[in-house]
């Protein structure tokens, strides 16, 4: 086989890298990491990666000659539309006996049926699971974003957003990234107006709220030009494999190309922009739902294509972006869109008006303290524009994330979905890390191994400078450990976290941990301490009262 493949064609992933250091490593014959990131990387569903584990098995390199694997993973890289990968496998075929041709056919099924385009294994799966739409309640106080001004000026456009929680009295707590671009400049606008946003809550804790900025600047300004010319030229090194320039494109993209009120979609549905009105429901507006020991206690969130007529009424449904849903749900979705009655905000609406019907279902286990549960099902609808599959930033953001682009996982898994989440944190991307940790705590329902876990990932996003993390494994101490050491760690990373941020947990943290080493003096200074904080800072003070009567009474609260 010609060496010109693999120059083209080489780039998945170290264990605890992506294709970019894959590639290094290859080009510099360190055959054997670069199989093992190789190998990693194909189960992520990356073509090539796929495709490069195939050579490698072709070859020996890193790896015994197994011309079986290679025509498998060949196969495998041509299930998932890496091209090159038919030629290659013609070259195998040559080498097998018919008996090894039948074994190669076999596990080249095997392997499509697990890390294939459709298989249950790959990041499109694991996303039709990690995308879930998870509605925060109404606003109370809805304050408006603020352009930063500099920016603003300059015709610079962004797209930035953070995941949340929001606390009893409806206050946003607990901000983590998840991007901002071009410039952090635009994240902190959106933090700032989280800072005085109020939301409609009474639960103990919503998780995983989300809010995003989308910032449109001036379409006719010379940045808007220069990231226009950015944007093909980074085109061209992500269609080399390039996977920071794939990641990079997907954020491009966005803030380009996003448009709230439509949806992109590449299909065979002949579809123009703005032709089909924003709509609004006239009746049926959500699908009712109770959650059920029937299915899989998870989220689910899918689409459907569907079509509208003049009168509102839906006419065509197909499914779109979702696999392997259970039968139930999708059956009540068909029945919700078949009753619905859509009416145009503005105009009439035209005799085909294609639209995407999203749904989310939460049949989630109930557990107050960790999701929303006021909201269990939920739907909406937007018009469609079709767009090229590489003018999509999803489409990139997903060929980056298969190829162990960290932040991309990140980005793809913050809704508490384990997999993506894992893949990023073992890359050392220190908020997944603590997202990980974090979402192991609130799932843990007191099972050991899952505590453990939680900790040990909150220690790895604790080392990398991560405060929340820092401030959830000093409560993680002070809750299921009595070792003095540990303890004495506590009160370590408590100390940090308050010089920092003055959060009344952190204080409440040195209290409890000063109270399990016996030292009540010091235990009652700090929850004083934590009260005080607790009110300046709108926290529900009940709990940090009771505390500090504990302690003045000399008992144990953790």
């Amino acid at each position: 086989m010609k060496a010109w493949i693999l120059t083209v064609a080489l780039a998945p992933m170290l264990s605890w890298g992506n294709a970019n250091e894959a590639m290094d490593l290859y080009l510099n014959q360190d055959y054997q990491r670069a199989f093992t990131l190789f190998e990693k990387t194909a189960e992520l569903g990356d073509g090539r990666s796929q495709f490069n584990l195939a050579v490698q098995y072709l070859r020996g390199q890193g790896v015994k000659a197994d011309p079986v694997k290679a025509y498998a993973y060949f196969s495998v890289a041509m299930a998932n539309d890496f091209k090159m990968a038919q030629q290659a496998r013609k070259s195998v075929i040559k080498r097998l006996s018919s008996d090894e041709l039948q074994r190669a056919q076999r596990l080249a099924q095997q392997l499509i049926a697990e890390i294939g385009r459709q298989g249950s294994a790959t990041v499109r799966y694991e996303l039709s699971r990690a995308l879930t739409y998870n509605p925060a309640p109404s606003k109370r106080i809805n304050p408006p974003t603020e352009y930063p001004s500099g920016l603003k000026s300059d015709g610079v456009p962004g797209v930035a957003s953070y995941i949340f929680d929001i606390d009893s009295q409806g206050i946003p707590r607990d901000y983590i990234l998840l991007h901002s671009y071009p410039a952090p400049e635009f994240a902190q606008s959106i933090a700032e107006k989280l800072d005085e946003t109020r939301f409609s809550y009474s639960g103990e804790v919503f998780h995983n709220a989300v809010i995003r900025g989308v910032f449109s600047g001036s379409p006719d300004s010379e940045v808007m030009q220069q990231l226009r010319t950015k944007q093909q030229h980074l085109l061209q090194q992500a269609r080399r494999g390039d996977v920071d320039a794939q990641a990079e494109l997907a954020e491009l993209l966005r803030v380009l190309d996003y448009q709230p009120e439509l949806w992109p979609v590449d299909s065979d549905v002949q579809v123009v922009a703005k032709q089909a009105p924003m709509v609004r429901f006239n009746s049926i507006t959500q699908p009712d739902f109770t959650p059920t020991k029937m299915i899989d206690p998870s989220y689910y969130n899918f689409n459907y294509l569907v079509n509208v007529d003049n009168q509102g009424r839906v006419q065509e449904v197909s499914a779109f972006e979702h696999i392997d849903i259970p039968s139930q749900l999708d059956e009540h979705a068909r029945e919700v869109m078949s009753q619905w009655s859509l009416g145009a905000e503005q105009g009439l609406l035209g005799d085909s008006n294609w639209y995407l019907a999203r749904f989310f279902y939460n049949n989630q286990e109930q557990q107050a303290s960790y999701e929303n549960h006021s909201v269990v099902a939920y739907a909406d609808v937007k018009p469609l524009v079709n767009k090229e599959k590489e003018q999509q930033w999803r489409y990139w953001q997903l060929k980056a994330a298969a190829a162990g682009h960290s932040d991309m996982l990140y980005q793809l898994g913050i809704n508490c979905n384990q997999r993506l989440l894992l893949e990023a944190a073992e890359r050392q991307h220190s908020r997944a890390q603590l997202q990980l940790g974090r979402c192991l705590l609130t799932q843990a329902s007191g099972q050991r191994e899952q505590l453990e876990l939680a900790r040990y990932w909150l220690n790895e996003a604790a080392k990398q400078g991560e405060l929340i993390a820092m401030r959830e494994l000093a409560g993680w101490y002070v809750r299921y450990s009595d070792n003095g050491a540990q303890l004495k760690n506590a009160i370590a990373l408590a100390e940090q976290v308050s010089d920092e941020t003055d959060h009344p947990l952190a204080y409440a943290y040195l209290a409890a941990a000063h109270a399990k080493l016996g030292n009540f003096d010091e235990a009652i200074d700090y929850q004083e301490q934590a009260l005080s904080e607790a009110e300046d800072q709108s926290y529900a003070q009940q709990p940090f009262e009771q505390t500090l009567a504990a302690y003045q009474k000399g008992q144990l609260i953790f």
